[in-house]
Parts: structure tokens; sequence; C-alpha cells
């Protein structure tokens, strides 16, 4: 890519939040986690959407004030299944969507969730090329939970599309690195030299500064 830009911009965001059974224990936990990242992250221009689900997928019609997603989530109920791969893909395409959203460079997913899915119609790789497609960075505070295969799934999700999953810290530990790690993330502009295909390419970023790690999605859509 020879022509690149580097900027930052202000964030659409939709908070998800795993409302399963398995989630239960650590319910009061979440509540507070979700309240602080919601209110610490819609300030300034950015904005943000919350999304509550398990066997069904509850999306706000539009971007909330921080007071009225606290009481959204003061009355979250933990029970049910979890459709976490499908609430990942219709979040990606119909709240955070590239062409619904020309304004936002940066849009980004906040996941609460052990990563465990056992009910979606989306497969794992399907959630993931949706994201990746749309641009949708997801970053994770994964809660508590004793099976390893959600944890892999659930940081493996955040690493492909260029955020972050904080796993195995108490959750409210947790946040404040979730939070310096969506306020960290830039915008990079890319002008390739082929012609846009409409398809995935894979994408590596590197810097030579010594002391400085990226990280960045790693396939991008040339369109």
């Amino acid at each position: 890519f020879p022509y690149t830009t580097l900027f930052r911009s202000k964030l659409l965001f939709a908070l998800l939040i795993d409302r399963s059974k398995s989630q239960a224990p650590n319910a009061e936990s979440i509540m507070k986690a979700a309240t602080l990242l919601f209110q610490s992250l819609a300030t300034g221009g950015n904005q943000g959407y919350l999304v509550i689900f398990d066997e069904e997928i509850f999306m706000s019609k539009r971007p909330l004030l921080p007071s009225e997603a606290r009481e959204v989530i003061d009355e979250v109920k933990f029970d049910g299944g979890t459709a976490l791969y499908e609430a990942i893909g219709k979040t990606s395409t119909q709240l955070l969507s590239r062409s619904r959203n020309p304004d936002f460079p940066r849009r980004a997913i906040i996941l609460i969730s052990d990563g465990d899915d056992n009910i979606s119609n989306l497969t794992f790789a399907k959630a993931d090329e949706i994201a990746i497609t749309e641009g949708v960075t997801i970053f994770s505070l994964v809660t508590p939970n004793n099976e390893r295969h959600g944890k892999f799934a659930i940081n493996l999700l955040s690493i492909t599309t260029g955020g972050r999953a904080i796993v195995d810290k108490h959750m409210e530990e947790g946040v404040a690195p979730l939070l310096a790690a969506i306020n960290g993330q830039w915008a990079l502009s890319l002008v390739p030299q082929q012609a846009p295909d409409q398809k995935l390419h894979s994408l590596t970023v590197k810097t030579t500064q010594r002391g400085v790690s990226l990280i960045a999605p790693e396939k991008i859509l040339l369109r």
C-alpha cells in the first residue's frame, strides 16, 4: 500500500451483553462493568448502541445516552441459551455496517461474554467474516468460565478483527485495560495499488519504532 493515512476519529460502538444462564453467577460484576464501559465511551462525539442477547437479540433502535443505557442494564435478567455469533453478525450488519455509517470510520463491538454459543445459526467463521467485511473491531471482556473453548473463541474473534480481549482477570480489573485499548485505536486509511474487487485480502501492519506494538485486522476488504 503506497498511500496510507492514520487518523483519530469518533467512535460508533455497540455494547453487547450476554445475559445467558451461564452468566448468572457474575451478574452483578457484568452489570457494573457494562455501565462503566458505556458511560466511559459515550463521550464527546462518540455514540453507542446497547445489545442484550441470550437466545434472542434485543438491539436499541438508536444510540443511547449513558443514563438511558444504565436504566436498561439495571433491568437485565440472566437466563436461557446463547446466540453469540448471531448477535455479532446482526450487530455488524444492522447497526455498525459501512453503508449505514459513512461518518464513522471507527466502529466497534464491545462484548461482555464467556464466549460460549449453543444456539446460533451463524458459525464462528461466518460471524468473524461478517465483522471483518463490515470493518467492525471486536473488543471483549471475558467473564469467568471453566470452559476453555469459549475463551479461545472470543479471544480469536478480537484478534482477527484488530481488537483485544481481556481474559483471566477479575472483571473490575479488566475494564481499565479494555478502555485503554479502545481509546488507543486509530483509523488507518489505505489506498491499494490494485483495483477494488470486493474481496477480503490479508493485511499486515508493522512498525520500526522500538517499544511499540500494533494490533490490526488480519484481513481487509478492497472496495
